[in-house]
Formats: structure tokens, C-alpha cells, sequence
């Protein structure tokens, strides 16, 4: 439906963001060793992009309970990248939305 291609667009995104932000930054410390400075790079990326798409599933799953108060580990980091992917894809397919919005009108 290419009405809501960036509707689409924006869901898929905001439902992965969260753990390839996680995973961009783990480059970092493959960085010096097999990645060279490409590593290091992505990872600084992979950090920027992790601390701001983090917190919301993180502050969701504490304020829920599912989450002990500390340090989060085991499933509870399932639960904090479910929270995110929700938030995320709401968040992004709000913007898609808009974007599909205003291609519509300019169309019409």
C-alpha cells in the first residue's frame, strides 16, 4: 500500500532501533582489535543512538514491576527491548504517518 509506506517504514524501524543500537555500540569493543577504526566509530554511534532510545523501556518495565530496582540482567532485558519496541514504533510510525499526510495532500 504505498499510501502508508512511511507509516510501514516507521513501525519497522522503531520495533529494531533499540537493539541495533545496542548491537552498533558492541562494535566498539571489536573496534581496535578487528575493526579497526570503523569499530570505534560505529560505536560511538551505537552509544549516542542507545542512551537515547533506551530509557523509555527501561523507565516502562520499572515503573510495571517487571523489573527488579538495580542493575538489569537475564530476561529482564527482553522485557526493557519490548517496552522499546513499542514505544519506538509508535513513535516512528507517528512520523511516517505525517509524512504519508503530507505527501497525500501535496498530491491531491
Amino acid at each position: 500500500m504505498p499510501r502508508f509506506s512511511a507509516t510501514a517504514t516507521g513501525v519497522g524501524f522503531g520495533l529494531v532501533v533499540s537493539p541495533v543500537s545496542l548491537g552498533l555500540y558492541a562494535t566498539y569493543f571489536l573496534g581496535p582489535g578487528i575493526l579497526g577504526p570503523v569499530g570505534l566509530v560505529t560505536g560511538m554511534i551505537g552509544l549516542a543512538s542507545a542512551m537515547f532510545h533506551g530509557p523509555p523501556g527501561f523507565h516502562i518495565t520499572r515503573y510495571l514491576g517487571l523489573v527488579p530496582p538495580g542493575v538489569v540482567e537475564g530476561v529482564g532485558h527482553v522485557y526493557v527491548e519490548l517496552a522499546n519496541a513499542l514505544v519506538w514504533a509508535a513513535v516512528y510510525g507517528a512520523f511516517g504517518w505525517v509524512i504519508d499526510r503530507v505527501r497525500r495532500s501535496r498530491a491531491s
